[in-house]
């Protein structure tokens, strides 16, 4: 594992300094965390113009046809209305071009990078690089390439232009990672770490090493995903990893003995990471600093997971062995999905670790669903929102806790806490397990002017430079 908390001089610390959110609650960061409090469900049952093939799905034997959607053409409104963004082809493509997966991207992104106070451009005046994720590229991208055309008449120019700026911008699987990297002027590297529903974390993690070995000052990450489509749906039925049950808010229950599988969401988590110094040098009061993390492959299979725990306890017991500082954490955000193997590998490799002194812990999926590729790049953001706001988040859909589990799960929003260490874990397909903690800022290593202010309570006292327009 990683310490990236040692304070070595020759070894920068990392700070995030700005956070952009576009979730099935909200499509900014502020209103997504308001309604998350508010214990808000998004998953519900799905319209038939909100996924493709709606009645063939119908027709498939106990699928039910619930998610927690995204209003991609609201998003495209609010991108249309930014009058600062620069002309650039990833951004000017017509909305029938840009796909799902970018357009929540690049509307993260414009937050995220107004939050931390740095300018669109902010490659021309930075060191920046930009990790990226996704776990597919644009499925309706994908899905209208592979779409013949009707009755085999064949395509003029333009439109067969216009089918190669589609493949181009929103259908290969780094197409938010480039367009974010061409909105932002990014010149350091760019990367595109793929790794399922724990793309979002690596990337995370990624985007702090490169700052740690002296690559870039500043770094642009996160991940996304717009899955609600029929082939997801219908896949992932026959897996059995999405919940049959009938009500469609109680659907998703992590961790309750009555838990059959996960709803699948979209959205996009967008984090912005740099150097301490130059977040002092910039006078800018950092969120959180990373303190410690990485990942390790659980070899059980492409689709299972090591229910023992073991895999999840040897990654959270490197991940604390790697602080500098032994103090205790307090609050673990966990994937939480809702199936059986990854509720006993969570639950049993946290018992494993901790012993009996587990930490308060809850997951995001009972809200806002399972957002895939987006998941954990979306669910590190509220977690550190937790932290800022020293807020104990819930537990959404449980009624009777497993048996076989003894997490001390949040059941109702606790307000007013201490919370100065918060842990992520994460999972994904293919044996992806991530682990990154997170910490308050020192506030010896914070700049003395900076009028910053972390508390959600007093928000509106920040600078105009780190405070969103987007709500």
């Amino acid at each position: 594992m990683i310490s990236f908390d040692q304070g070595d001089r020759d070894v920068p610390r990392v700070v995030i300094s700005g956070i952009g959110l576009v979730s099935p609650l909200g499509f900014d960061r502020e209103t997504t965390w308001s309604n998350l409090l508010a214990s808000k469900l998004a998953i519900r049952q799905l319209g038939s113009g909100e996924v493709d093939h709606f009645s063939e799905l119908q027709q498939i034997a106990q699928l039910r046809l619930f998610g927690a959607p995204v209003d991609h053409s609201e998003v495209l409104t609010r991108l249309e209305r930014l009058s600062d963004l620069r002309p650039s082809a990833p951004c000017t493509v017509s909305g029938k071009l840009l796909d799902p997966v970018v357009a929540m991207s690049l509307l993260a992104c414009h937050e995220a990078l107004q939050q931390a106070g740095l300018p669109l451009n902010v490659g021309e005046h930075y060191r920046t690089g930009c990790t990226y994720g996704a776990s597919k590229g644009g499925l309706r991208s994908i899905e209208r390439l592979l779409t013949p055309s009707e009755d085999g008449v064949s395509m003029d120019e333009s439109q067969e232009r216009q089918l190669g700026d589609m493949w181009w911008y929103s259908a290969q699987t780094d197409s938010a990672t480039r367009a974010m990297a061409a909105m932002t002027k990014v010149k350091a590297f760019m990367a595109c770490p793929v790794a399922a529903c724990a793309t979002g974390l690596i990337s995370i993690l990624q985007a702090a090493l490169a700052i740690r070995s002296g690559q870039c000052d500043v770094c642009i990450a996160g991940s996304s995903d717009a899955a609600i489509r029929a082939s997801v749906l219908s896949s992932f039925h026959r897996l059995r990893v999405t919940s049959r049950h009938p009500v469609a808010a109680s659907a998703c229950r992590p961790f309750d003995r009555d838990r059959d599988g996960f709803a699948i969401g979209e959205g996009a988590g967008v984090l912005i990471l740099e150097s301490e110094s130059s977040a002092s040098r910039r006078g800018v009061r950092p969120l959180a600093r990373l303190s410690a993390g990485g990942w390790l492959s659980d070899s059980t299979g492409m689709t299972q997971i090591d229910t023992s725990g073991s895999v999840v306890a040897e990654l959270l017991s490197r991940t604390l062995q790697a602080l500098s500082d032994k103090r205790p954490v307090d609050y673990v955000n966990l994937h939480g999905t809702g199936t059986e193997s990854n509720d006993l590998a969570e639950g049993l490799g946290m018992k494993h670790c901790f012993q009996n002194a587990i930490p308060p812990c809850s997951g995001f999926k009972g809200q806002i669903g399972h957002l895939l590729g987006g998941a954990s790049s979306v669910e590190t953001g509220l977690t550190i929102l937790a932290m800022r706001d020293q807020v104990l988040p819930a537990s959404a859909n449980l009624f009777a806790m497993d048996e076989r589990l003894t997490l001390p799960l949040v059941r109702e929003h606790q307000r007013g806490v201490s919370v100065d260490r918060v842990m992520k874990l994460s999972l994904g397909f293919g044996g992806h397990v991530a682990c990154a903690v997170f910490d308050q800022p020192h506030d010896s290593d914070l700049p003395r002017d900076s009028s910053y202010c972390g508390s959600r309570a007093s928000a509106s006292s920040e600078p105009a430079r780190n405070r969103t327009s987007l709500t």
